[in-house]
């Protein structure tokens, strides 16, 4: 199990390979060292990342975003026709993904259903519930596909009573 902290490159693609659908992107690592003469030094590495059947995690995975991914790490060997040799990468199946950052979530940690039954809500809004209707503590309403991915309820095109209260008590 691997964990890795960087930067989305591209916003994330969604792909299909023999019926199978996920979704692919890349992450940039970054790392910064002194060497003992002082001299600074900045290294960039690239990760590919790959998330099987969940194609509505793309939508929260743009250029730019800071995550951070958990899942399995493989290395694959293959011929650079740039710089005309054989390279080495890394690719991660991702198993977790958290965003990372300064912005409120828009989908909050904890949701209850109608009955006030808590369910916890995963960084990628993954949610034990199906096909429900949920509110946050502010009362905020989200709903869930049969999958159990959590979106905002919108109405008149703007999500559903949307307020500057931070309510993800996990961010």
């Amino acid at each position: 199990m691997v964990f890795l902290i960087g930067n989305v490159g591209g916003d994330a693609q969604l792909q299909s390979k023999d019926g199978r659908k996920f979704t692919t992107f890349r992450v940039a690592h970054n790392d910064r060292w002194t060497d003992q003469d002082g001299n600074v030094h900045d290294s960039t590495m690239w990760v590919d990342c790959i998330v099987n059947d969940h194609p509505k995690v793309a939508e929260y995975l743009k250029a730019g975003a800071t995550v951070c991914i958990i899942g399995r790490a493989s290395t694959r060997l293959y011929s650079s026709a740039k710089d005309r040799c054989m390279k080495a990468g890394l690719t991660i199946n991702v198993e977790r993904i958290e965003l990372v950052g300064g912005k409120a979530d828009p989908v909050p940690g904890v949701l209850y259903d109608s009955n006030g039954v808590e369910h916890r809500v995963f960084k990628y809004y993954f949610t034990d519930v199906a096909s429900a209707q949920l509110f946050s503590r502010s009362n905020r309403a989200f709903q869930t596909d049969p999958s159990g991915w959590v979106s905002p309820v919108v109405t008149g095109g703007q999500p559903n009573g949307e307020d500057t209260q931070r309510d993800n008590p996990t961010a």
